[in-house]
């Protein structure tokens, strides 16, 4: 017979047992899901409602997909937005309007759950504000916001910029990112294909607000010095029609994202902008699917249908990468 163990030799056994069990590794898995924001909207351009899961036709690469669908207001996908504003100085009468927008981006853009971000960029990227709920902290930064170097505006360095950003958010938030700029890059170092592939790579939707500087250089009320910009830059937001032939990236953005572009030539153009996409991001239909696994890389097709409704305009993001 072979004697007890003792206290000590149990609690001994005990401890080590216990030592062994909380340094196993906890095997845990994660399901990848494709996050797909569909906006649909009547041929006037309003939002349809009432629209459920089984509604949908989703197809990966052309193979329909078993979707889940949440309402865009769950708690399971806040928004995380960065806002990125052109600040060069050829933009000076552009920026007297963005300055005054600052107090809408928490209500009607990032919501009650969301966060937002400020950048600005011209000849160099810099990050105005961390992302942040508080709506006081957002207004400052684009009361703030002051006119740089006059012909520069590195929009893909900005957007490669919020890339860094909103790939720090939890994967579950919806990201997105506004560019108020004009439509076109001035100067990058990243090249058009580079900065689409990395949004896509990201799931990030893209709503460029974009202004004409030849247009927005009219709009500058006399007697309102804030509103006018320098006569420089005056001078070289009308003499730049070279520049009207390059690519609209911005189009390009949106396009490649599912997101929308907008336009604006006054505060009150702005603002109704503003509104706009904020009313169509918190009215989105939100699906999901598990992808099945492929061997094969490079982007991956998605169409988004609603076969019982011919009459509706649907946007969604054109593909995804696995």
């Amino acid at each position: 017979m072979h004697p007890r163990p003792n206290l000590v030799t149990r609690l001994w056994t005990a401890f080590v047992c216990l030592t062994l069990f909380a340094q196993d590794p906890i095997i845990k898995t994660s399901v990848p899901l494709v996050l797909v924001p569909v906006t649909v909207t009547d041929r006037k351009g309003h939002s349809v409602d009432g629209l459920h899961a089984e509604d949908f036709l989703v197809r990966d690469e052309g193979k329909p997909q078993k979707i889940r669908m949440d309402t865009s207001d769950t708690v399971l996908a806040p928004v995380s937005v960065v806002i990125a504003v052109q600040a060069s100085g050829i933009s000076a009468v552009a920026l007297a309007k963005i300055q005054k927008v600052g107090a809408m981006i928490q209500p009607l853009i990032a919501g009650d759950r969301g966060r937002a971000a400020v950048i600005t960029f011209d000849a160099d990227v810099a990050v105005q504000q961390g992302f942040t709920g508080d709506g006081t902290k957002l207004r400052t930064a684009f009361e703030t916001l002051q006119p740089g170097v006059i012909k520069k505006a590195r929009m893909f360095d900005a957007v490669l910029e919020a890339v860094n950003l909103l790939e720090t958010r939890p994967e579950n938030n919806r990201r997105v990112l506004f560019l108020l700029s004009e439509s076109r890059d001035r100067d990058s170092r990243a090249k058009l294909p580079q900065v689409i592939e990395s949004v896509q790579r990201a799931g990030i939707s893209v709503y460029p607000i974009t202004y004409s500087i030849q247009k927005i250089a009219w709009t500058a009320r006399a007697g309102r010095p804030e509103d006018n910009p320098r006569d420089e830059d005056l001078l070289a937001a009308i003499t730049e029609p070279a520049r009207l032939a390059t690519k609209n990236a911005a189009d390009a953005l949106a396009k490649a994202t599912g997101g929308r572009h907008l336009s604006f030539a006054t505060l009150n153009g702005l603002e109704e902008a503003i509104g706009r996409a904020g009313d169509e991001i918190h009215s989105q239909y939100l699906l999901s699917f598990t992808p099945s696994e492929s061997g094969e890389p490079g982007l991956r097709r998605l169409e988004v249908q609603v076969p019982s409704r011919s009459d509706v305009v649907i946007r969604a993001r054109p593909g995804y990468w696995p």
